[in-house]
């Protein structure tokens, strides 16, 4: 006998939260919570309209219903509703459409940001792309000259060498022509001195007296 009725009273029991379900108070202006199904009993709140509620039970037209503070208590089912109230909806979306401009908002100016920030990169860009062709034309013009600039040296080179050489041959010949003039110049010192010494025994020998013959001859 005890059996059949401790079922009967876990039943009971646990039929409150398997019932369980959301709702939302409806758009009225007071919502009177009270302390059972009927209004003669006391009001122990007053949720506002959109608060969400857990409905556990409902007896003819009264729900008991769990206010978010876990609060329970009883209230008409007329006043609740499965959706939020229209005034709630209203308030989200416009919500949700000043974030959603904002965020609009914020996404142009990331956009015009990204835009200039994109075409100083062009021109960045191009700049380096210029700056690149011209040192380019500089290296090939600076490598061109160079080939020119090493052949210049090699002849510089070997001119000089040859400078060099045909320098210390125009000295050799200058010594050879000195040695070469004073050479000449002694011997026609020389020549004159013998000439000179010659005319002077032929003049000495002219100017000795003849002797005369003598009379044993």
């Amino acid at each position: 006998m005890k059996t059949p009725i401790l079922f009967l009273l876990c039943f009971f029991l646990t039929a409150p939260a398997a019932y369980a379900e959301t709702m939302y108070v409806t758009d009225m202006i007071e919502v009177m919570v009270r302390t059972g199904p009927d209004i003669s009993h006391k009001i122990i709140a007053m949720p506002k309209s959109g608060t969400k509620v857990e409905v556990v039970e409902v007896v003819d037209d009264w729900a008991m219903v769990i206010l978010p503070n876990e609060k329970e208590g009883w209230m008409l089912t007329r006043y609740l509703s499965p959706n939020p109230p229209q005034r709630e909806i209203v308030t989200k979306l416009r919500k949700e459409n000043r974030d959603l401009r904002l965020q609009v908002k914020t996404l142009d100016e990331q956009n015009a940001q990204l835009k200039k920030k994109c075409k100083e990169l062009k021109a960045a860009l191009l700049k380096e792309t210029k700056t690149s062709y011209d040192l380019r034309k500089s290296y090939e013009t600076l490598k061109r000259e160079s080939k020119d600039f090493l052949a210049l040296k090699s002849s510089y080179q070997k001119a000089s060498k040859e400078l060099v050489a045909r320098t210390k041959k125009l000295k050799e010949l200058e010594q050879e022509v000195k040695a070469l003039r004073e050479s000449r110049v002694l011997w026609w010192f020389i020549s004159g001195a013998a000439v000179i010494l010659i005319g002077f025994i032929l003049g000495y020998l002219s100017r000795r007296p003849k002797r005369r013959p003598s009379l044993l001859e």
